[in-house]
This record gives structure tokens, sequence and C-alpha cells, in this order.
């Protein structure tokens, strides 16, 4: 290896260690004096109650920052507060088939509103409404896919409310 190589290498080995202490790679962009969290509870406030919908999202949402982030969960002065209410659960026909009212589908769809207080850095809270939703069959019954369906968009709009916070879009 030439003097010229070597050099090289060191260069590119000295950009690479100073880049990698610039950047996260979990893409989190909270600011690094944020220590601790307070997740509330989600309660359902939508005309459907579905029994476990509350308890189940609120749980996700706190592992998935439990799980992706360094933040301790306290209710003693915490550093962010993340509240809100679950306000849409609700089914509707879509892919209605031409020359008959009948749907083939139907579409279940979850609504939450949130509530995020960044208590370090006050401009960067909001309130903000999330939604997804998961097409299923109409010949199923709404009771024997709900829970599946609701936990796959749960996961969605959790992917949007910790991007929303950790990622600060």
């Amino acid at each position: 290896m030439t003097l010229k190589n070597k050099i090289l290498c060191i260069a590119f080995g000295v950009v690479t260690l100073t880049l990698s202490g610039c950047y996260s790679f979990t893409g989190s962009s909270l600011d690094p004096s944020i220590k601790t969290i307070e997740i509330k509870s989600f309660p359902n406030y939508s005309a459907y109650q579905s029994p476990n919908l509350s308890v189940d999202f609120t749980t996700a949402l706190q592992n998935r920052f439990n799980q992706r982030t360094k933040l301790k969960e306290t209710n003693i002065e915490p550093d962010i507060v993340l509240d809100g209410e679950i306000t849409n659960f609700n089914t509707s026909p879509v892919n209605i088939q031409s020359g008959s009212d009948e749907a083939t589908q139907n579409r279940l769809t979850i609504t939450v509103a949130v509530r995020y207080e960044n208590k370090i850095q006050p401009e960067k809270s909001f309130e903000r409404t999330f939604s997804d939703y998961e097409d299923y069959s109409s010949t199923e019954l709404l009771i024997d896919v709900q829970d599946d369906l609701a936990q796959k968009i749960n996961q969605r709009i959790i992917d949007q409310i910790f991007i929303a916070i950790v990622a600060d879009w």
C-alpha cells in the first residue's frame, strides 16, 4: 500500500468516526437533555366500544418508546408528556360492485387525537390527529377480525406518532 493510500484510509477513518458521533442511527432528533416521558392512557371515546382497544393501543405506544428510545417512564415531573384519546373506530363499505349496492370489502378506520408536551423544548409540542385504516372482506364479521385489524392499524398510527415526536417531522 502506498503512502498516499495509507493517508486516504486514515483520513476516511477519521471522517467516519467524526460523523458517526454526529448522527444517531436511531434517527432520533430528541434533545439529549430529555430523559423522561409519561405516556398516559388513551381512552376510547369512539362510538364503537372495542373492549381492548384502549389498553392495547396505550401499551403498544409505551412499548415503542421503551424499545426505541432511552427515555425512562415516569409520572413525576417528566420531560415529555404524551396523552390523548381514540376518537374514531369506524367501519364503512368500500369497493362497491357495479350494478349492485353491495360492497366487496369494508374498511376499518381508527383515529387518535394526540397531545404532545415537550417541557424541555416547548416549541416542539403539538396537538394532532393521526388516522389509518385496513380493509377486510365484506364476508367477514367485524367482531371476528377487529382485534387483528386494530393491531395492524395501531402499529401504523404509532409509527406516525413516533416519527412526529422522535424524528421531528
